[in-house]
């Protein structure tokens, strides 16, 4: 496979108008894309990195317009001293955020703010002709048929399939394959003093009773709790200096303002939570714990030669507890595990760090596992997009309506195969 590095949109529009089947890539940070063995997986002729892309930050009033390879810490960075700051990151803020556009990323604050997607007012991209156009989040263009089956998973971050409602949809979401996202103008928010807080509990595999309470009452409570995360016992045996041993934990950062409020009227009546588990955490502190966590998984991975075995569903409320049941039992199959994530949103990630010789029985248990999310009405990939890793578990929720219209599309906007044709709309 051959790589190149394009360093301005001339560049980037020749080889563009190449029509060679490519890969676009910019932050090699996702779990979907095996990156350390492409060649074993792709057709694919060209790596086009992209982080080579000269990066632009400015505010345009109350929202914020990045272009090229500009990361999410970048911009956090830009708006420091301001009154603005960003809605939403990824737990690696090393990623850049037109690869986040791309993915649809969701992140912590997806709790309070609602997902990327509801932030993005426009995006430019590069056609398949190397033309430079811009997509408003205005316009509707949806399919009908098509939008019938996504509002089935209306209220979760993302459905199985693109949304297609606006023109930036097209760019939103479908990893690369139907153009090349040069730049994007989002919504920022006013910036707040928030407060950190750890809630101590039993471990889920023991008794989830206080788990469900939790985040049953904490929905009422979106506007001025904008994190609401988890962090069970195994996920803290990954970092160097774990804060507790055989306890989980659920975070929230609550707006200053309504701490009070939260304390009195949430908090204060949970019937099981005593009030000495209840405590506050440095900020910076929890997020760097939320980083080493992913990162040791997917290093222990590299190091044992596997794939990254973990989940990314997302399922209703009224069905969280059989999704916990379902984990229950994969506590018990005798590899080493960890689950964590956005536990409001009843969004979990369930990671194994198994051994190459499980490797195989792990690919079975997660073919069973999205068997199950299917008939539990959930959402597959809630966040992290599909890439190659997880092809094999998508095609069951894509039907007939769903694979014409990708045919449209890919007819109108990549009629060359030139834009990541392995990938999962082609």
């Amino acid at each position: 496979m051959k790589i190149i590095y394009p360093k301005s949109i001339k560049s980037l529009q020749n080889h563009i108008r190449t029509h060679i089947p490519s890969l676009y890539v910019m932050s090699k940070t996702s779990t979907v894309i095996a990156f350390d063995r492409l060649e074993q997986s792709l057709s694919e002729e060209y790596l086009v990195d992209l982080s080579s892309m000269p990066p632009s930050i400015e505010l345009v009033g109350d929202d914020l317009k990045v272009s090229g390879a500009v990361t999410w810490q970048d911009a956090i960075d830009y708006l420091k001293g301001s009154d603005r700051e960003i809605m939403t990151y990824p737990t690696d803020k090393s990623a850049c955020i037109l690869a986040g556009l791309a993915t649809s990323c969701t992140g912590e604050m997806a709790f309070g703010y609602g997902t990327f997607r509801e932030q993005v007012l426009e995006c430019e991209y590069l056609d398949f002709n190397g033309e430079l156009k811009i997509l408003k989040n205005t316009e509707h263009i949806y399919n009908a048929e098509y939008k019938k089956l996504t509002d089935q998973y209306k209220f979760f971050k993302n459905p199985p399939m693109p949304r297609f409602e606006r023109e930036c949809d097209l760019m939103i979401g479908t990893e690369g394959q139907l153009g090349i996202i040069t730049s994007t103008k989002f919504k920022t928010t006013k910036r707040e003093n928030y407060i950190c807080l750890f809630i101590k509990l039993p471990k889920w595999e023991d008794d989830y009773t206080a788990h469900l309470e939790i985040v049953e009452k904490v929905q009422a409570y979106r506007e001025s709790i904008r994190i609401c995360e988890f962090l069970d016992s195994n996920s803290l045996t990954y970092l160097k200096e774990p804060p507790f041993k055989d306890l989980d934990l659920i975070v929230l950062e609550i707006k200053e303002s309504e701490l009070e409020n939260i304390f009195e009227n949430f908090l204060m009546k949970l019937e099981n939570i005593k009030d000495e588990d209840i405590f506050e955490i440095n900020r910076s502190k929890f997020l760097a714990m939320r980083v080493e966590i992913p990162r040791t998984v997917n290093e222990e991975n590299s190091r044992a030669g596997v794939v990254k075995k973990g989940t990314d569903a997302q399922v209703s409320l009224d069905r969280f507890k059989e999704l916990i049941d379902f984990y229950r039992t994969w506590s018990k199959l005798g590899v080493r595990y960890n689950l964590f994530g956005h536990i409001g949103d009843c969004h979990l990630h369930f990671n194994f760090n198994p051994e190459k010789k499980s490797e195989t029985n792990i690919f079975q248990e997660l073919l069973r596992f999205y068997d199950f999310v299917h008939d539990l009405g959930g959402s597959p990939f809630a966040e992290h997009g599909i890439g190659l890793v997880k092809q094999s578990f998508i095609k069951r929720y894509h039907n007939q309506v769903v694979s014409q219209y990708f045919e449209k599309l890919i007819q109108v906007h990549d009629p060359k195969s030139q834009f990541f044709p392995s990938g999962w709309m082609n």
